[in-house]
């Protein structure tokens, strides 16, 4: 079908639209409503009961592909699957664990953690992920904030060629045997009468921690059977998945994005791939990789490509190539075009869900090199100005004005912060600068990332993609400082080779006007990136106000003793 036909559709008719996609999944009670909508966000399939657990492993043929850094691999069919999750959730009804018993999470890129998570879910359990890569102070707060009543953990994790030891001991530790011996023992234990937990279509999955401004992680709460609805349905609009279509992830199962590409994949009885460890390490790990599988899909992040191209790689060309989580910029889309035959960017949050990318199942509708896409039919969003009026293209406030499945129902312990996502607009704010040239949706940066110099509002995004533009220039962050006169000044911390700091300047003020005038340009070896591959602006910005930092969100702490001699000794 034609895009623009469907997305009005879904629109005028959300029903009838939502109604389609839900009906290809397994219920076990039909719904009464498919949307009721509440105060802050909707109801979905009211009344109808489910078990995502049970619609991910229920098809046949190969399920599960992992790979491990020292060059293990590890295959599992969706009958082993199924057998694994069905062993291990005994275990867990045994221990008392059931519907609604709070279960932490917190290993590797591992079989076992997908079982761990698959196993949860079929019991009824709410689970929560902690990223394997997590420091000890980061981990204790989400445990204190999530009180789970099972906890799961691994004794180590690999990366770049070292076994590095988790910091917490659960109530069952994985890793005390080899991966094959593990598994096999979960598989064996699988009791073919024991049945997935009939689950409300809106009663919690999972709950999903994001970094708050306070320094306290928020505890997004993301619905059972409307989750499964809407991840399966984006899925199904951007790569039409099919039983034996390869998806290839390199993201870790501690961040959302790993949640929606496991279950998008899986729900369509497809294969996922996934990784433990570097991507990079060895620098063509990922080159062997799609060389042996050729996937249908890969879905990485422009920070890894960009990783990718610096090295000279060329990759194995690919069907579909997606990307999220951050600013996909112009030369890494033309790079990407080298190996890949359709690609597209996603934009999402944990708090909504994915609402932009390239929906490739329908007709009439192409990506656009520098925006994320095109919302997602059933997706109504728009970008306004500080009062609350519509702006076009120029930046704006993206705001989603339908509701959408994959919507959080709450914050864990923080009523007042799920109320504040509605309370400026009336509508759900993302907390994300866009631009829309209809239909197209360009992310500019987080509305906390805005600089405003004597007046004027700029996203360190905008700047930054500009800059990736001058000759040499490899990395690029801006942030924006304390200023007397304007209000703030921009610095620019820049990775190349001896970059002549007026061509930066230069090209900002021909690019942006001379408004935007840059104060410092500070080059670098490297910039401050989280595990998950995201430059944190806020550290460099404290760095340059002298400001102490915590390193231990980054990949490697040491990069902040680094840039700390580079800004303190001004030769820059």
């Amino acid at each position: 079908m034609d895009y623009f036909t469907l997305y009005q559709k879904s629109l005028e008719k959300p029903d009838w639209y939502w109604q389609e996609y839900a009906e290809k999944l397994k219920w076990f009670d039909k719904w009464s409503t498919v949307v009721s909508k509440g105060k802050y966000v909707a109801r979905w399939f009211v009344g109808g009961k489910t078990n995502i657990a049970l619609n991910a492993i229920s098809h046949a043929g190969t399920a599960l592909v992992w790979y491990g850094e020292n060059g293990e691999k590890i295959e599992l069919t969706y009958n082993e699957l199924e057998r694994a999750v069905k062993g291990l959730s005994s275990e867990f009804r045994a221990k008392g664990i059931k519907k609604g018993s709070r279960i932490a999470i917190y290993t590797p890129n591992t079989p076992q953690g997908i079982i761990s998570v698959l196993s949860s879910a079929w019991v009824g359990g709410i689970y929560t992920i902690i990223f394997a890569g997590l420091g000890e102070e980061a981990i204790k707060k989400r445990l204190d904030d999530f009180q789970p009543d099972y906890i799961i953990t691994a004794n180590y994790t690999v990366r770049r060629g070292n076994k590095i030891p988790l910091f917490i001991k659960g109530d069952l530790i994985f890793r005390e045997k080899n991966e094959v011996q593990e598994i096999k023992e979960l598989v064996e234990k699988g009791d073919k009468d024991n049945e997935a937990e009939k689950i409300e279509s809106n009663e919690p999955l999972k709950v999903m921690y994001t970094s708050g401004t306070t320094g306290r992680p928020k505890g997004i709460i993301l619905p059972h059977g409307a989750w499964m609805v809407g991840d399966y349905t984006v899925f199904n609009l951007m790569f039409d998945l099919k039983q034996g279509d390869i998806v290839l992830t390199t993201s870790d199962m501690g961040w959302i994005t790993f949640s929606r590409i496991m279950y998008g994949t899986l729900l369509h009885g497809s294969t996922f791939v996934f990784m433990e460890g570097a991507p990079d390490y060895p620098k063509n790990r990922l080159v062997k990789i799609i060389d042996e599988l050729r996937p249908k899909v890969l879905f990485t992040s422009p920070t890894l490509l960009r990783t990718l191209r610096k090295y000279d790689l060329k990759l194995p060309r690919v069907e579909f190539l997606a990307t999220a989580g951050e600013i996909f910029d112009d030369q890494t889309w033309e790079y990407a075009k080298t190996f890949a035959e359709r690609i597209t960017d996603v934009y999402g949050q944990t708090e909504l869900g994915y609402v932009v990318g390239i929906p490739y199942s329908l007709e009439n509708i192409e990506p656009k090199p520098g925006y994320a896409g095109v919302p997602f039919p059933g997706a109504l969003l728009e970008t306004v100005d500080d009062e609350g009026k519509p702006v076009y293209d120029k930046p704006g406030y993206l705001i989603c004005k339908t509701p959408f499945p994959t919507q959080f129902i709450g914050v864990l312990n923080n009523s007042e912060k799920f109320a504040s996502y509605f309370s400026r607009f009336g509508y759900h704010d993302t907390g994300d600068i866009a631009i829309i040239n209809n239909p197209y949706v360009k992310i500019v940066g987080r509305s906390d990332d805005m600089i405003k110099i004597a007046g004027h509002r700029i996203t360190t995004g905008e700047v930054e993609n500009v800059l990736m533009e001058v000759n040499g220039v490899k990395e690029v962050a801006v942030v924006g400082v304390p200023d007397e006169v304007k209000g703030e000044k921009m610095i620019v911390f820049v990775v190349g080779n001896n970059i002549d700091p007026e061509k930066i300047r230069e090209k900002t003020r021909k690019s942006l006007g001379p408004i935007y005038v840059i104060d410092k340009v500070i080059e670098v070896n490297r910039l401050p990136k989280s595990k998950s591959g995201k430059v944190v602006r806020r550290i460099l910005r404290d760095l340059v106000l002298g400001k102490e930092v915590d390193p231990t969100i980054l990949e490697d702490p040491d990069v902040v003793n680094e840039i700390k001699e580079v800004v303190k000794s001004g030769l820059y």
